[in-house]
């Protein structure tokens, strides 16, 4: 930026027209994939990953060239980002393309600059003959010929072993819609890889599956901070714009249900928007551009809209409507998706002195997949900023980021300072940069509607389309996406880079298909789960090389369920929830949710990403008592009603009362633990299996010892009330007479109890 304060366009992937270089630039490898001296093929892309990036521009050239850097300060053309930036790879690669187009007698920019041949800024940088030169030569003969090689990207994933159809339904199902899959699904995605794939997307219709896309986005958007008493929704409104919030809300005093509601449907307004359009498969670039918002009939009486509703009472009807305000006369509200949502602009807040730009870095962050703090990360002198009377704009050291943030931060200059979804008249700040995006001035005449004239850049950067396929990966894999590797004297650079690639071309090829299916974001989910990175187990390869190991260290993961997640896992595979007796809530999604890792929206917005001393506590409790309450319940049902004891009967003991082994009881036994680890840890094992006869041996020890305490007195036959079949587990409704089960003479149930815990507790249930 020079002097002036003239802003010029970062070189974003927009901006440089990346798609169209990388379907026209990169060309095919001849020779079916193996280059004319009969090597292993490599791309163009891959070339400049591997050598052209890390050797030259990312060390030598960046250094003026980048953000920042004394290129960009004179007014250069030719500009680079740094690794930190998302699809920071083709977009300098499309910028070097450029570059390289302009030739100087006959030599192009690419090589004449650096050399000093023509006249160069930063003089002679590289030598004519050096490493350096020879790698840019090698780039320009492939720009002349570009290459592109099938299969050559990165890591070899396919030396990871990957779960089968059905196991990877299993955990699909249970992650996505809180269930286990039916036997018929199953049978469905045994068909093939095209089966499996359909019968994940059909799962993707339920509501089981909405829920969890709503958790999934507030671990973004943050609103259910707006659930609970310290700051219910409603109250954050103001009473001028919607009356309802006022004196009809205090009217609904004593009807909590209704209040709970009717707060609820305002709290999660943008996250039901966002669900709306993934329900009824449009754009998911509708959640920045929808000029309309959604209500349910609760959220409706709320804001005094009338919208006919089927069904007055149910809280998943949703219609689209837009907001108005009554003061001055009735006024529709500007919407431009979740940005314009009252519960956005209270969730990320601006000040006077603020002005909007915490709003435009969580913008970036959310919707572009763009840490605008990481791109800026470098040493600063703050002393150097007195020398400028205006250093946000003035200050080369701050002013990329500036330049980023203050535009979009204009865009959002319709709002109030004090009353965030309140509309005002103001006129923008003179001293920072004009309102606008990737280089380009909002016209004055559009500032009425500047959010959705920035709403419908944001969705056309294909930065958008990176940051959606990392938001569904990271919340089904629960790993972040890899960042390119920054230190290329690492033993393990190589390595490192090759699983950038691998996971670089996944999530390209998934964004590709996002794209062609009209933006249909069940598109990308189906993408992430049929990935290795979702599905895989283990590796093909017995004796891995250092090096072979950290290119996919990352493939296959197992995650640490989230309370949520957890929650529902418990209720699907044993057919009760871990409930708070008093409201039958669950534990895990009231008082051990922080305590096991979640989050509040609020003070916590991470979730741990592993186990600790206390989640560890909690999950032990968690299997003791999930156990107690369910074991004696389900032997109180009819044998063919039964979640987890089918094969067996309270008199299935493996002695007769002479010690001698009951062969048929014994086999019994096994035929339910086989069962069970197929219930409730998702593994076909044979009865004859090491894992089957570990936990054998544990119902046996625990039979024996007890049988033996409850014949000599020091046990009596009563199990604890927590554990007798008394009520149902999940409505605390007395069950008949005939069914209840207080008492455990042959010690089967406490034997059952601890194969229970015992799997309850297993890593594999813990884990995804």
């Amino acid at each position: 930026m020079t002097s002036t304060g003239k802003r010029r366009a970062a070189p974003t992937l927009l901006a440089l027209g990346v798609a169209g270089i990388a379907a026209g630039v990169l060309g095919a490898c001849k020779d079916g994939g193996v280059d004319g001296d009969g090597d292993s093929c490599v791309s163009t892309r891959e070339y400049f990953a591997n050598e052209v990036w890390p050797k030259v521009l990312g060390k030598t050239c960046i250094t003026c060239h980048g953000p920042a850097g004394i290129a960009e300060e004179q007014g250069a053309e030719f500009r680079l980002l740094p690794a930190s930036y998302p699809g920071f790879l083709d977009a300098n690669l499309a910028a070097v393309t450029e570059n390289a187009s302009v030739s100087y007698d006959d030599l192009s920019a690419l090589l004449a600059k650096p050399t000093a041949t023509t006249k160069h800024g930063g003089g002679e940088v590289i030598k004519a003959g050096s490493e350096e030169y020879r790698i840019l030569e090698s780039l320009l003969a492939q720009l002349e010929a570009p290459r592109e090689c099938p299969g050559s990207d990165g890591a070899d994933l396919d030396a990871v072993e990957l779960m089968s159809p059905e196991e990877t339904l299993r955990k699909a199902t249970l992650h996505l819609a809180g269930r286990l899959p039916t036997a018929e699904e199953l049978k469905e995605a045994a068909a093939g890889e095209e089966a499996l794939a359909e019968t994940i997307r059909g799962v993707l219709e339920e509501d089981g599956f909405y829920d969890r896309l709503g958790d999934i986005f507030n671990d973004l958007l943050l609103t259910d901070r707006y659930l609970v008493y310290t700051g219910f929704a409603v109250n954050i409104l103001n009473a001028e714009d919607f009356p309802n919030a006022g004196a009809w809300w205090e009217g609904l005093e004593g009807q909590d249900e209704l209040r709970e509601q009717v707060n609820r449907a305002a709290a999660r307004e943008p996250i039901d928007l966002i669900n709306y359009i993934v329900r009824n498969d449009r754009p998911f670039t509708e959640i920045l551009t929808a000029d309309y918002t959604v209500l349910n009939p609760f959220s409706a009486q709320l804001y005094d809209v009338e919208l006919g509703f089927a069904d007055p009472t149910d809280p998943r009807e949703f219609k689209e409507a837009k907001l108005f305000t009554v003061r001055g006369g009735k006024k529709t509200l500007p919407h431009a998706g979740v940005l314009s949502s009252p519960m956005f602009l209270n969730r990320f807040p601006t000040t006077p002195t603020n002005r909007n730009r915490h709003r435009a870095r969580m913008t970036y962050k959310l919707f572009l997949a763009t840490d605008v703090l990481r791109i800026g990360e470098r040493p600063i002198d703050p002393s150097l900023s007195e020398a400028y009377s205006n250093p946000t704009r003035d200050d080369k050291q701050c002013n990329f980021c500036h330049q980023l943030i203050d535009p979009v931060a204009g865009a959002f200059q319709n709002y109030d300072d004090y009353d965030m979804e309140v509309l005002t008249d103001r006129e923008w700040f003179p001293e920072m940069f004009a309102p606008g995006f990737d280089g380009e001035d909002i016209p004055k005449s559009e500032f009425p509607k500047s959010l959705e004239w920035l709403a419908a850049r944001l969705v056309k950067d294909p930065r958008f389309v990176i940051s959606t396929v990392h938001t569904v990966f990271r919340a089904l894999t629960g790993t972040e996406p890899l960042l390119f590797p920054a230190d290329a004297s690492d033993p393990l650079y190589g390595a490192k880079l090759n699983a950038w690639e691998a996971q670089d071309a996944l999530f390209r090829r998934i964004g590709e298909e996002f794209v062609a299916d009209d933006y249909n974001l069940k598109t990308v989910i189906v993408g992430v789960v049929m990935s290795p990175y979702f599905r895989g187990l283990s590796l093909d390869e017995v004796e891995l090389s250092e090096a072979e190991s950290e290119e996919l260290a990352v493939v296959g993961h197992g995650r640490l369920s989230t309370p949520e997640l957890l929650a529902n896992k418990i209720h699907a595979t044993t057919g009760i929830r871990w409930i708070r007796g008093w409201d039958l809530e669950d534990w895990l999604t009231t008082d051990y949710r922080i305590l096991y890792g979640g989050i509040d929206s609020d003070s916590i917005t991470q979730r741990l990403p592993s186990m600790n001393g206390i989640m560890g506590a909690v999950a032990g409790r968690m299997a003791n008592e999930v156990a107690c309450a369910v074991t004696a319940y389900d032997f109180s049902r009819a044998a063919d009603k039964r979640r987890l004891f089918p094969e067996v009967t309270l008199d299935t003991v493996p002695l007769s009362d002479n010690g001698a082994e009951v062969p048929d009881n014994i086999a019994a036994i096994k035929a339910n633990i086989v069962h069970l680890y197929q219930r409730i840890l998702g593994e076909e094992l044979a009865a004859d299996d090491p894992e089957v006869d570990r936990a054998y041996d544990l119902f046996l020890e625990t039979w024996k010892d007890g049988a033996a305490n409850v014949a000599s007195g020091a046990e009596n036959e009563w199990l604890s009330w927590w554990c007798q079949a008394r009520v149902d587990p999940n409505t605390n409704v007395d069950l008949p007479e005939a069914e209840k089960i207080e008492t455990d003479k042959n010690y089967t149930i406490r034997a059952w109890m601890a194969v229970m815990t015992y799997m309850l507790s297993d890593y594999k249930f813990l884990y995804e």
